[in-house]
């Protein structure tokens, strides 16, 4: 059995006029994505902003999104920190919190080489008690995963998982095509990418991983549903009608862009950590209008 589905919904972490963190929204977000059918969510990751909180604040949005998941999907907790030490407190709190896996991003001021990584990977997969998933964000991290790296950090005894993207369709499949091959049965292929991501299942990922389907949630799992039941043609269509709000999101700055659209869709998620600015009124209409284009979300068939 996979341990996280073929959809997991990247939540995004509400802040208060205060900058506090902010339970209630969150909350909405987990049950509104499990009622929808996501087979996991995830907290802290990119869309989550965790570089920009404190432990303390990481704490309280996992035992908040484990509380509010209340057994029903699998909670995962991004775990990155800038040394292996705080990775590794950062780990076991989100495990004690109820975290079914952590995501184990490559954050780095000074840029990694692939053994600093695998060191990293070891040491953190030999003290986890859940299984840990590899982040590839080159775009955030700096980091550049190869397939190979990535295929040998995957043979890590505690690697439940990888999480990878391409920049383009036709890298992605290589890429999946490539991992397939390398990484063990036990350890659960997944792709990110809010645009690209049903490619990587259409060819043969098995988990999506997507920040925009925190707050379209239904669009998401309609469209993870259809690819992964093998309906490729009815897949690329449903991604042909989201296609202009993801890429808009992209465009905008993806978690502040999820954010923004959050609102419009009738749910405050406060203010972004200073500096990031939010969403100007143009970037907000211009969503407004993407996603009113949409209409009703599918029901995905099950």
């Amino acid at each position: 059995m996979p341990l996280l589905g073929s959809l997991v919904a990247y939540l995004p972490t509400p802040r208060g006029h205060e900058g506090e963190v902010v339970i209630d929204p969150l909350e909405r977000l987990v049950d509104e994505a499990v009622a929808a059918g996501a087979s996991g969510v995830a907290v802290l990751g990119s869309t989550g902003g965790y570089p920009y909180l404190t432990a303390a604040e990481r704490r309280l949005v996992v035992e908040a999104a484990v509380d509010a998941a209340g057994g029903r999907v699998p909670v995962v907790a991004g775990v990155g920190a800038f040394t292996t030490d705080e990775v590794i407190v950062h780990t076991i709190v989100a495990e004690r919190a109820g975290a079914a896996a952590v995501l184990l991003p490559t954050l780095a001021y000074l840029p990694l080489t692939d053994d600093e990584v695998l060191d990293l990977v070891t040491e953190v997969a030999g003290a986890a008690r859940v299984p840990v998933w590899l982040y590839h964000n080159p775009v955030s991290t700096t980091f550049r995963y190869s397939v190979e790296t990535l295929a040998r950090a995957a043979q890590v005894p505690g690697v439940g998982g990888v999480k990878d993207r391409g920049g383009d369709a036709d890298e992605l499949r290589a890429r999946v095509a490539a991992l397939s091959a390398a990484v063990p049965d036990t350890v659960e292929l997944g792709c990110s990418g809010d645009v690209l991501g049903v490619e990587g299942l259409l060819a043969g990922a098995r988990t999506w991983h997507s920040g925009l389907a925190s707050v379209l949630p239904a669009w998401y799992v309609a469209v993870a549903d259809a690819a992964t039941a093998g309906r490729a043609e009815e897949a690329r269509a449903l991604m042909a009608r989201l296609a202009p709000v993801a890429e808009l999101v992209v465009r905008l700055g993806g978690p502040r862009a999820v954010h923004a659209l959050a609102r419009v869709l009738g749910t405050d998620l406060g203010q972004l950590p200073a500096p990031l600015r939010p969403v100007d009124d143009a970037g907000v209409r211009a969503l407004a209008a993407a996603v009113g284009a949409l209409g009703d979300a599918p029901v995905a068939a099950r």
